[in-house]
This record gives C-alpha cells, sequence and structure tokens, in this order.
C-alpha cells in the first residue's frame, strides 16, 4: 500500500484545493500517472503515482481543502495481500 502525500505545493504554501481527480477508485494507475491536480493561490501541481496498482481510497474529495503533507489517496499494489497469505498459511500449520 501507498499512501500519496500534498507535496510539491511550493515553498511557502500550506494549503491546496483538489481541482480535479484523473481516476476513480477502484481504478488501474501506473506509477508516473498523473492523480490529481492541486490549485494553489499561485499555481496548479498535478501529483503522479509513485507505484503502479489500484486506487484503494480516494481520501480528499474535489474543491476540498488539502493541508500539505495529507494523505490524498491510497493505492494498493497486491505486495500486502501476498504476504498476509503468506502469514495466514503459516499460522494454520502451527
Amino acid at each position: 500500500m501507498f499512501e500519496v502525500l500534498a507535496k510539491g505545493l511550493g515553498k511557502n504554501v500550506d494549503e491546496a484545493t483538489i481541482k480535479s481527480w484523473f481516476f476513480e477508485e477502484g481504478d488501474q494507475v501506473t506509477q508516473g500517472d498523473d492523480l490529481v491536480e492541486l490549485a494553489t493561490e499561485e499555481s496548479v501541481v498535478t501529483i503522479t503515482a509513485p507505484a503502479t496498482g489500484i486506487l484503494a481510497e480516494v481520501c480528499i474529495a474535489e474543491d476540498d481543502t488539502v493541508q500539505r503533507d495529507e494523505v490524498l489517496c491510497i493505492i494498493d499494489d497486491g505486495k500486502e495481500d501476498e504476504n498476509a497469505d503468506a502469514d495466514e498459511d503459516s499460522s494454520e500449520d502451527a
């Protein structure tokens, strides 16, 4: 799982408004895809996907305000699920 944070807003900018999401929950995203556009008083910033996976949760809706380093969304890359399955298998053997 990857938490995508509001970063790159500018040196003295602490908040932005979600202008638009390019994907919806449940959509497949690829590392480097544009995920969301944030608008500050000075500029528009596009946040890209840090990993390939499923957009599991959108944490901030369009037109809402987000603070610097706040979680925008969560991408499920499927890796935790594999570990959870392995843990279940080993606990059944015990």
